[in-house]
């Protein structure tokens, strides 16, 4: 998967890739097929105890990219994404929001790209349905190992829960608020439009700290709105942060935009790693396609993050499979030995002896 073949039908060929056999250890034999890789799916990994066993590679794998980083604060981002299905597959349900019959699956990514865990589930829930069973466990597991941990959803996970949970695990929070006549009403004294010229990007912003508390809140919490004036727009828009932060207003929003970049880690691991194929009859089955297609995308991560440093542009993962592992070469066998010959001339092999120094 981590090179590109996401298609069980892709192993009756490349069974007998020697560059492939030589990857996972096969030597001089060939690989599994289509048939094999379909009963480890169904038969060995989408059991209790398969899904097991691949939730805490994940975690492993995870454990020591944080020990590698040592950083002191830890910024996770929690979002959910559509995942189409075709035919009658378990738990595949019509989605409103994403006019589609799918699964509707939940992510949880740090502010550096890599993936912390996915949790499958039927098409027609909430977003933020089983999010705290879902961020329970890696916070438990992570908290005590950074002085700061931050969490940051979009509007569908502004929920008293998720406020309650984050303040009692020492947790903060940076969610966006969905509008309401309250709270507009709150910030009627702010939408006088500013005096004066507008700057070079036509975008005029004000920022304003409100306390507020909804009728389902146990208590008054900190919500930052932004005010968006537009040059040829008649009307302001507003956006709403709910947080319990102490940093300043501008902070707090620059903070909370980061989280966009969460959405580019999804659809890069749909459209490049193809972790949405989930394509098995039974709902465990494509939960053990789904999580590894994160190890995949994980040990990809991995190499972009520690072997291409120096870069200008941070480089996509359809690169580094077109110019790290699908990369022409000849394999040859001598007297229990592999050898792998490439052109002298290739202008990459600089990441290879990162890579492999």
């Amino acid at each position: 998967m981590a090179a590109g073949y996401e298609d069980c039908n892709d192993a009756d060929f490349l069974r007998i890739d020697p560059a492939l056999r030589l990857a996972i250890g096969k030597g001089d034999e060939a690989g599994a097929g289509q048939s094999r890789l379909s009963s480890l799916e169904n038969e060995v990994l989408g059991t209790q105890a398969g899904l097991t066993a691949l939730e805490n590679a994940l975690m492993r794998s995870n454990d020591t990219l944080m020990r590698r980083k040592k950083k002191q604060r830890l910024i996770v981002d929690v979002d959910s994404t559509e995942d189409p299905a075709h035919g009658k597959q378990e738990n595949v349900a019509f989605n409103g929001h994403f006019g589609k019959n799918c699964f509707h699956p939940l992510f949880a990514f740090t502010s550096d790209g890599d993936c912390l865990g996915a949790k499958p589930r039927p098409g027609n829930v909430h977003s933020a349905d089983g999010v705290l069973a879902f961020l329970d466990p890696i916070v438990k597991r992570y908290r005590s190992w950074f002085v700061l941990f931050w969490l940051r959803g979009d509007a569908a996970f502004a929920d008293p829960e998720v406020y309650e949970y984050c303040e009692g695990e020492r947790v903060t929070y940076f969610i966006r608020l969905p509008a309401n006549a309250v709270l507009n009403r709150l910030l009627n004294p702010y939408l006088t439009r500013p005096v004066g010229r507008p700057p070079k990007s036509g975008i005029q912003i004000r920022l304003v700290d409100l306390r507020y508390q909804s009728k389902t809140w146990d208590r008054e919490r900190r919500v930052v709105a932004k005010i968006e004036w537009h040059e040829g727009e008649l009307f302001p828009r507003i956006g709403f942060i709910v947080t319990n932060s102490k940093l300043p207003a501008g902070k707090v929003v620059k903070v909370y935009n980061g989280r966009g970049d969460v959405e580019n880690r999804i659809k890069e691991g749909k459209n490049t790693i193809r972790w949405d194929k989930t394509s098995c009859r039974r709902f465990a089955a494509n939960q053990a396609r789904l999580l590894m297609g994160i190890l995949a995308y994980n040990l990809l991560h991995m190499l972009r993050q520690f072997y291409l440093v120096g870069e200008e542009v941070k480089r996509s993962m359809e690169w580094l499979i077109r110019r790290l592992i699908k990369v022409g070469a000849k394999v040859a066998y001598h007297g229990r030995r592999w050898q792998v010959h490439v052109a002298s001339a290739f202008p990459l092999a600089g990441y290879y002896r990162a890579v492999f120094g």
